[in-house]
């Protein structure tokens, strides 16, 4: 881990040294720093270029302590639209897709939990699930039911995260799983399912 010494500067030249020694390949650091202006200021750098960040105490000397968030290129799915290329995918009999669209309070949900966990384990997996509304937030790199979804993407489900309730709720650049459709792409995914289950 990379540590930097921040210490005894003014907030704008610990954001450059800072600046100055992180590069590209830098996936985590350490700052040690000395006032509560240079770790807001620090912070609000690392943070714009995608780390996460978490203020520490160790035994009186503070730090940053930054890991680089992983970034998924979240571009629009070139396997989305299925249904305008191939007609026939209207008519394929057997398909399943899932719409999970939850409250806040319903993200975290051991019936959640269990429902996914049981995708896993059942032969018949769904070919598409769409995460709408607040459910968008289980996508996310540091949701404990991103690794759930990203198994369930190497068995073959695709999951289609809705481009507007991510944008709302600050979730396109932090997913871990899944990738950004539009409304008319997820729609198009799901009616050419024979059946749907929504939760």
């Amino acid at each position: 881990m990379l540590t930097i010494t921040a210490a005894g500067k003014s907030p704008n030249d610990a954001v450059n040294t800072v600046k100055n020694a992180v590069s590209s390949s830098t996936d985590s650091l350490r700052v040690l720093i000395d006032s509560p202006s240079q770790a807001e200021a620090v912070k609000k750098f690392l943070e714009s270029q995608n780390f996460s960040v978490v203020p520490e105490d160790d035994d009186g000397t503070l730090y940053l302590t930054a890991s680089k968030i992983p970034v998924r290129t979240l571009t629009k799915n070139p396997a989305v639209k299925t249904s305008a290329a191939n007609p026939k995918s209207q008519e394929s009999p057997g398909t399943t897709g899932i719409i999970i669209s939850l409250r806040n309070k319903d993200i975290n949900s051991s019936f959640l939990k269990k429902f996914l966990l049981s995708l896993l384990k059942v032969k018949a997996k769904p070919n598409v699930i769409a995460l709408l509304d607040s459910a968008v937030k289980i996508s996310a790199y540091n949701s404990p039911l991103c690794l759930i979804l990203k198994k369930l993407e190497t068995e073959g489900v695709q999951i289609l995260i809705s481009e507007s309730c991510a944008d709302r709720l600050g979730v396109t650049e932090a997913a871990g799983a899944g990738v950004i459709a539009d409304m008319a792409e997820i729609l198009d995914e799901i009616f050419s399912c024979s059946k749907i289950v929504s939760i």
